[in-house]
């Protein structure tokens, strides 16, 4: 599903590439980097992005709200063009996304408001419900089932260049739906036949909140919000640090699914991994989004055992 429509808009089918500088530096006996700056608007959104919006339409909607910290909010209003959909896009009055005046030349409508990402979701999800609009906010059990579908095809396309599942796969958490996502998919692969494992699912995420991998290294089976008062939001983190964690639940079933790991990076370490991206492979990643291949490393270093040889760092998002 998804994968004919996505190649039809530029969507998916991104890079995917053996990191041979890097896997002598950071001792990986194999390493793959999958980069999903390749989609129209520089991240994996579009894919969850244009599956939302198709079901909109499909619903009869003709407008839709998000909560958005930037990305997600500038895939919706690029991709909405392809659905006649009138976008309207919640960012909290405290952050500074570059990508608002993108949103607004693209016929997005902004709504800047006081309050933090989760709050807004709500206040949007409640604009929608009063002026007939569709809710497109990550959470609701609706627009999960479709984003989920849609992120698995980053495991369907990571399969098809391997030609096997890697032991472990690496991606940076917030919401938790495009790691619930991809661990859906090599669920799938499996269930078909086509693989007999499903890998090691490793969740990157800040030192500045993130309820997916602080629940998981507490032992919880249920996603517990974390006290929005101790978050700590930063220029690099913000895409990814969060208080709640509205596809979390998923995202923690798929780590004690595949017997995964939690890694919670500083600020410097994504720095510092976003430059390695940078000069090591011509990568332009979005701090934030290298997490996913500190976190990895790490895995690598402390838990991996002799017998996985296969990694695979899934770069969610480029710099802009």
């Amino acid at each position: 599903m998804f994968t004919r429509e996505f190649k039809e808009h530029g969507i998916g089918d991104t890079i995917f590439t053996r990191s041979r500088n890097l896997e002598k530096l950071l001792d990986f006996s194999k390493l793959y980097l999958k980069f999903e700056g390749g989609n129209p608007t520089g991240t994996m959104k579009d894919r969850a992005s244009y599956a939302t919006l198709k079901h909109a339409q499909e619903k009869g909607f003709t407008t839709i709200a998000v909560a958005s910290c930037g990305n997600f909010g500038a895939s919706i209003v690029h991709l909405s063009r392809i659905f006649s959909m009138t976008p309207h896009v919640y960012i909290p009055e405290s952050y500074h996304t570059p990508r608002i005046q993108e949103m607004e030349r693209q016929g997005g409508i902004i709504h800047r408001a006081p309050g933090t990402y989760e709050e807004l979701v709500e206040q949007s999800g409640r604009d929608a419900e009063e002026n007939g609009w569709y809710n497109g906010n990550p959470g609701t059990e609706e627009n999960t089932e479709v984003s989920l579908r849609a992120y698995e095809t980053i495991a369907y396309e990571i399969f098809d260049r391997m030609e096997y599942a890697p032991d472990a796969v690496s991606v940076s958490v917030s919401n938790g739906t495009c790691f619930s996502g991809v661990h859906q998919g090599f669920k799938v692969l499996r269930r078909r036949g086509e693989t007999d494992k499903v890998p090691v699912m490793v969740a990157a995420s800040t030192e500045g909140g993130s309820p997916v991998v602080t629940s998981f290294n507490d032992g919880r089976r249920k996603i517990k919000d974390l006290d929005p008062a101790k978050i700590v939001e930063t220029e690099h983190n913000e895409p990814i640090v969060n208080w709640r964690s509205l596809d979390g639940q998923h995202a923690l079933d798929a780590l004690w699914d595949s017997g995964g790991y939690g890694a919670l990076i500083s600020d410097e370490v994504m720095v510092t991994f976003s430059r390695l991206l940078e000069k090591e492979e011509g990568l332009s990643v979005l701090p934030a989004s290298a997490a996913s291949l500190a976190a990895l490393a790490e895995y690598a270093k402390t838990k991996a055992t002799p017998k996985m040889s296969a990694f695979v760092a899934v770069l969610t998002g480029r710099k802009y």
